[in-house]
């Protein structure tokens, strides 16, 4: 209990130098914004209110439902002529089909189909709308020319301003010394000024040039081309650049390609300081019988690296053959072991030992399911080096039957295992037989089960080439159901309250098994009460563990009687030993207790904000808790989040992460995550960053630090995005960064 105190401590201590950490960095950085209780939006963009064209923003109509082609012509005076021109004055509404015009004045000649309006035009048709002192319009050709125009145009509220703006077809706009934008006219944060705009209305694209990008009244950068859609719609095109400080530092600019509806391509060029051109691929495609991904990176020339090539590819596809037949295709490789090392930014990704090609093809028909693999890794660290499945072989029966009746299934597997180091390789066949049944009610079940499983080895050397293995295994499970209903005593909402006990045995004969090589084994995680009730506390098939032991566990839920949702769990569980653990994998010892630990698990709401769930371990032989997890989750309406995961396993490790987003008001926002090393005393993993947006753009910078995988220097990049809406989509590296580390984060 005293080992916990200290953790717990120590844990405080983290939390408090955390959320100091961050309330130090807010008045660093703003001294003058408060930290008010803001509800923020669901979806920022939203906040531009939609300023594109309706006939509800002003536009006065001559006729709800025209008739097909009819000329309307309205006015406060005028005079009408059917064969010549016509002259309106005050409140002029001239409308054919949609197409309508507003003005003080107006005249229109019936035998050219010529209209010139002046005073206040409004020129509107679904989707567009401009506004001018003067128009030339033709409503046979459908072409005009406005003076000193505004527009808008397309659903996204996109709009500007133009010298001269020529309509060509009524669809498509010409527009000369233009301005655009997609923020609302009142909010004017960005806009593109050009020389030249070309707007399609109908398929809602825009082509500009000589075009700069402004901030304000300032311009950021400049673009002799720019292709741009006008609602959000996937285009071809420039996508944000993403910028990384660090020992490592560039500038990221990619390109996407929308090649079809249902493939796509992103191409990204990189400039790193030490390393040179980088190159980035991605593919993605989807068809009635294909999906997947293809991923390829390529540094032609890297300056760290002898000026050799370095690259690494990603492939994840998927093939629909039939209706009860697939192919799938995992495959990773990289030009060398330092790849990680030099290009990834995360511990995860630098600790990488080995990367995985699987090619596999399944078959299911009614109960039947079989499949054929070949799995091999490439190798980044010898002393971590997994087996190469050459091939996987596997034919299993599981009919479906009713859920009292006897269940009978099988399963057999035949795999190849290699090595390219001098080990042990050879073949494992494995058939498994079961059989149980349940009985049972709503308050009670028992459900004996029985299970044969014959394992044989043919191996290329040692004591014995040909092993073989067979164990029976016997289980017998059983479990109450108990509740009770009960009103709370403040608000009167109905609960319900359950107990459910659980007693299970499970006995399989001792059978040594020290001649077989351990191909894909392990021992199971014991960190849970789920654990209590496995008959093998091996993973694989290296390995059958010998059993005569009884488990009893009890849970308790409360839940909502009105939405089913559980409020609250408690479990505790232990098994009891009958015999000595002699099974073991090498370099084990025989377990000679009589019990297990004692299993507490705990989860739950605190209330409508906090989040609990907890595993501990209590060890009878030791006198103490060896291992346990707590982890505590906030989050409110205002979109504060903090998370604490704190994680021992015995000797092994003992860490605490802590994580949290800060709204500061509506538009500025903090995240922060720091994982900690107890035992060593030292920082794992640490995220800073700091996000603005507003209805018309965003911007996030993140500072992250990471331990480097030889366990003593640290990689600190910095990334930077930078959105506007309507013009690019926010890259992949911050905000990737801050939902992998920030549980319950999203875009604000």
């Amino acid at each position: 209990m005293a080992n916990i105190i200290a953790d717990v401590n120590k844990l405080l201590q983290h939390a408090l130098s955390f959320y100091f950490l961050l309330v130090i960095s807010v008045i660093t950085l703003f001294p003058n914004i408060g930290l008010a209780k803001t509800s923020v939006k669901e979806d920022q963009w939203g906040k531009c209110q939609a300023t594109g064209t309706s006939k509800e923003v002003g536009v006065k109509a001559a006729a709800n439902n025209p008739h097909p082609d009819a000329i309307y012509l309205e006015s406060d005076t005028g005079t009408i002529s059917l064969s010549s021109t016509s002259r309106l004055n005050g409140s002029v509404v001239i409308q054919q089909n949609e197409l309508i015009f507003n003005a003080d004045k107006a005249s229109y000649d019936r035998q050219t189909s010529q209209l010139n309006a002046k005073g206040h035009v409004v020129f509107y048709t679904p989707g567009l709308e401009l506004k001018s002192d003067s128009i030339i319009y033709n409503l046979k050709s459908k072409n005009g020319e406005v003076d000193k125009a505004s527009y808008k145009v397309g659903k996204q509220g996109a709009h500007g301003k133009s010298n001269i703006i020529t309509i060509t077809g009524a669809k498509q706009l010409e527009l000369d010394s233009a301005t655009f934008t997609t923020c609302p006219v009142s909010v004017d944060s960005w806009h593109l000024a050009s020389s030249s705009i070309k707007l399609d209305n109908e398929s809602q694209i825009g082509h500009a040039k000589n075009v700069t990008l402004k901030v304000g009244t300032v311009p950021v950068f400049y673009f002799p081309w720019l292709k741009f859609p006008i609602n959000n719609q996937r285009l071809s095109g420039f996508l944000s650049p993403s910028v990384r400080l660090q020992s490592n530092a560039g500038i990221s600019v990619p390109y996407y390609f929308n090649l079809a509806p249902n493939y796509d391509a992103t191409v990204t060029t990189s400039y790193l300081s030490n390393h040179g051109f980088e190159f980035d691929t991605e593919f993605r495609y989807l068809t009635d019988k294909h999906k997947g991904r293809v991923v390829y990176d390529l540094i032609p020339k890297d300056k760290s690296f002898e000026d050799k090539a370095r690259d690494y590819f990603k492939i994840n596809h998927h093939t629909t053959v039939t209706k009860s037949t697939e192919i799938n295709l995992l495959a990773e490789g990289v030009s060398d072991k330092d790849f990680f090392d030099d290009f990834s930014t995360s511990l995860e990704d630098s600790s990488r030992s080995s990367l995985k090609r699987r090619l596999e093809i399944r078959s299911k028909k009614g109960p039947w399911l079989a499949s054929a693999a070949m799995e091999d890794f490439q190798i980044l660290d010898i002393n971590d080096a997994p087996y190469a499945r050459l091939p996987e072989l596997r034919l299993s029966y599981k009919p479906q039957s009713p859920a009292k009746s006897l269940k009978l299934e099988a399963d057999s597997e035949i795999v190849y295992f290699d090595k390219s180091a001098p080990i042990v390789t050879g073949t494992r066949a494995n058939l498994k037989l079961s059989a149980s049944k349940k009985w049972g009610e709503d308050a009670w079940y028992f459900k004996p089960g029985l299970k044969l499983q014959h394992t044989f080895y043919s191996l290329n050397k040692g004591i014995k080439t040909e092993i073989s293995r067979t164990l029976p295994t016997l289980t017998l499970d059983s479990g109450l159901f108990f509740d009770r209903e009960f009103n709370s005593p403040k608000t009167g909402r109905p609960y319900v309250q359950t107990l459910e006990p659980r007693l299970f045995y499970t006995y399989t004969p001792f059978k040594d098994q020290s001649d077989i090589p351990i191909f894909d084994t392990s021992l199971q995680n014991f960190s849970a009460t789920t654990a209590l009730f496995s008959d093998n506390r091996f993973t694989g098939k290296d390995r059958i563990a010998d059993n005569n032991q009884l488990t009893f566990a009890v849970t308790s839920r409360f839940q909502d009687r009105v939405n089913g949702k559980e409020l609250f769990k408690a479990s505790i569980g232990q098994s009891f030993n009958f015999n000595d653990k002699k099974v073991t994998l090498p370099g084990g010892t025989i377990h000679t207790g009589k019990r297990s630990d004692l299993v507490l698990e705990l989860s739950g709401r605190l209330n409508d904000n906090f989040r609990l769930s907890t595993t501990a371990l209590w060890s009878h032989e030791k006198k103490r808790v060896p291992s346990y997890e707590l982890r505590l989750n906030y989050q409110d309406e205002e979109k504060r989040i903090a998370n604490i995961h704190f994680l021992k396993l015995d000797t092994e490790l003992k860490q605490v992460t802590l994580s949290g987003a800060l709204p500061i008001n509506d538009k500025w926002s903090m995240v922060a995550s720091s994982s900690h090393d107890l035992d060593n005393d030292r920082n794992l993993e640490s995220l800073v960053g700091i996000e603005y947006q507003d209805c018309c753009w965003k911007t996030r910078l993140v500072a992250k630090r990471y331990l480097n995988s030889d366990n003593e220097t640290y990689e600190t990049p910095i990334f930077l995005e930078f959105e506007l809406k309507g013009l690019g989509n926010l890259g992949t590296g911050a905000s990737r960064e801050i939902k992998d580390k920030i549980y319950g984060y999203d875009d604000y």
